[in-house]
């Protein structure tokens, strides 16, 4: 209920004596161009107790920190950020989300999750609400080999999504010269792999008694694992559930996982700014953004102009357009940037450009000057930045290859070489002023360093850097995970950052910090001396397969 909508009830309410001696200014046809006295006192009414409806209508919609609806007004309403903590103490709730869609859910689930506490169902949700990722769990204990017990009878092997006819009798009528069959029945434990047959998830039916449902890439997909006794097809996936001996080891990404006392969780890894909603041929949009018009209802992309006349080209929901063709801005303006994917060479002979959220394999800049950064970066992925005669600002972002600037700053950034002053390779010069620090750098500066013959003030705060190197998920532009830090990535690294988190790129996504949090939320929800585990799984990009004979 809008304020005006209370004035009207309000005057509404009112007998019409009052109402009649009110004094609105009319046209010579009656018609009334202006509210009377008596309007406008209710209007300021109106207004204050619009204000106590909001309020309390608010008050309601923080009850439930999970729950977004469209008020009477068409605004979208929902639990306030800032309420979340006291709702947290109320429900004696420890938030680790880095997501606020995560710390939500924490507080809307953590009476169900309590009552389940301990088991595989509860574990898989934690973490596909707390980190956002679809993961596929299994317990180690399955995973050991153990001695079979003679005298046990097995269930019938369509129990386990197998066709009788496979196992019936001592030799397999369908499958000739395979050899006795009762050793392929799945339900029989088996520390030897069968080497005649290949083990590995395949698509199945809702009717399938050992049907899961995953979603892989955003489809959800129903599976089942076929030949459990069979060489594994993708080792140490969620697909591989080969017996083995207990691997007492100390538990990381790749070691450790085969042990009564662990649970497995395979994520797929993330993509970072390499899976686009959508592709824009520069070629379509060029004058329309050059001129700064705004570009049709619907696009993919959204083109505003500030008051300051700053140019800002966004992607219009959320996640990353790709946008191919030969970019050269030749107008004079202030050029902002977000969450877009430029494919091909973009150059900036003119003007300044802000960046944020996006992903350039070749970014050059003609622009002279050091007195302000003709390019300014916040969580970008570069594979080549090149400024050789103009000043850099980079903030939480990856250069995979080349950065050449006049001058540079550089704060929570990855470099995989060094920074250097001018264009040509064989030029060791460094940036003739600036400053690095919270970054990786592949070594250290010359001493001393230079810049056309005169000694550069470029410094790098080596307390709070670091040289180790970064083990990427991808590392050629353009593949999804390309820049996404993977789990054998130092600690560095991972959590180097000023703040605690990620230097790089993704440094806003939190990937590290969202990985991290579920193993944290994790170890008040499994049994006393289970221990979590997080593997990257990249099997799990790509659907099963569906059986064809």
């Amino acid at each position: 209920m809008s304020a005006v909508n209370l004035t009207t009830v309000l005057y509404r309410q009112l007998p019409e004596v009052y109402r009649s001696r009110d004094n609105p200014r009319r046209n010579p046809d009656g018609s009334i161009t202006a509210p009377g006295d008596l309007v406008k006192l209710l209007d300021s009414f109106g207004d204050l107790q619009g204000a106590l409806y909001r309020t309390i209508l608010q008050r309601y919609y923080d009850i439930f920190p999970d729950q977004e609806s469209v008020d009477d007004e068409g605004l979208q309403r929902g639990c306030q950020p800032w309420v979340l903590p006291y709702l947290a103490q109320l429900l004696d709730v420890v938030p680790l989300s880095p997501l606020e869609e995560g710390q939500r859910t924490e507080l809307a689930d953590a009476v169900a999750w309590r009552q389940r506490k301990g088991t595989p169902a509860v574990a898989e949700r934690i973490a596909e609400a707390v980190a956002g990722l679809e993961v596929e769990l299994q317990e180690g204990w399955r995973m050991v080999a153990v001695t079979p017990h003679p005298g046990f009878a097995l269930l019938p092997a369509p129990s386990f999504g197998e066709r009788e006819l496979v196992f019936e009798g001592t030799v397999s009528a369908a499958t000739p010269g395979l050899g006795p069959a009762r050793a392929t029945h799945p339900g029989v434990p088996n520390g030897t792999v069968d080497l005649r047959r290949a083990s590995r998830a395949v698509r199945s039916g809702p009717t399938d008694p050992t049907a899961q449902q995953t979603k892989f890439n955003g489809v959800e997909v129903m599976w089942r694992q076929a030949q459990r006794h069979g060489v594994p097809c993708f080792p140490g996936a969620f697909q591989d559930v080969s017996a083995r001996t207990a691997d007492v080891r100390t538990p990381d990404w790749r070691k450790g996982h085969v042990h009564p006392r662990r649970v497995v969780l395979h994520a797929a890894p993330f993509d970072g700014y390499f899976a686009p909603v959508a592709t824009v041929q520069w070629a379509d949009i060029r004058d329309a953004v050059l001129a700064g018009t705004p570009l049709p209802e619907g696009h993919a992309l959204v083109l505003t102009t500030a008051d300051d006349g700053t140019v800002t080209l966004r992607a219009r929901d959320q996640g990353i357009v790709k946008v191919r063709g030969v970019i050269d801005l030749t107008v004079d303006r202030r050029w902002r940037f977000e969450r877009i994917w430029f494919d091909n060479e973009f150059g900036i002979s003119v003007g300044r450009v802000l960046l944020n959220g996006c992903a350039f394999r070749t970014l050059v800049s003609h622009v002279i000057g050091t007195a302000n950064a003709v390019v300014e970066a916040r969580a970008c992925l570069f594979k080549n930045l090149l400024a050789p005669r103009g000043f850099v600002a980079l903030e939480y972002c990856t250069v995979l290859e080349r950065l050449v600037a006049e001058a540079l700053t550089a704060s929570d950034c990855i470099l995989m070489r060094l920074p250097h002053k001018d264009l040509s390779e064989a030029d060791t010069d460094v940036p003739r002023f600036g400053c690095i620090r919270f970054s990786r750098l592949p070594g250290e500066l010359p001493d001393p360093p230079m810049a056309d013959g005169v000694p550069s003030t470029l410094s790098v705060v080596e307390i709070n850097c670091t040289f180790n190197a970064p083990v990427f998920v991808a590392d050629v532009f353009g593949e999804a995970g390309c820049g996404v830090l993977h789990p054998a990535t130092p600690r560095t690294i991972r959590f180097g950052a000023e703040d605690g988190g990620e230097m790089g790129a993704y440094h806003e996504l939190r990937y590290t910090l969202r990985e991290q949090a579920v193993l944290d939320k994790l170890s008040g929800y499994l049994p006393v001396g289970i221990e979590p585990v997080l593997v990257p799984d990249s099997s799990l990009v790509c659907a099963p397969p569906r059986v064809t004979s």
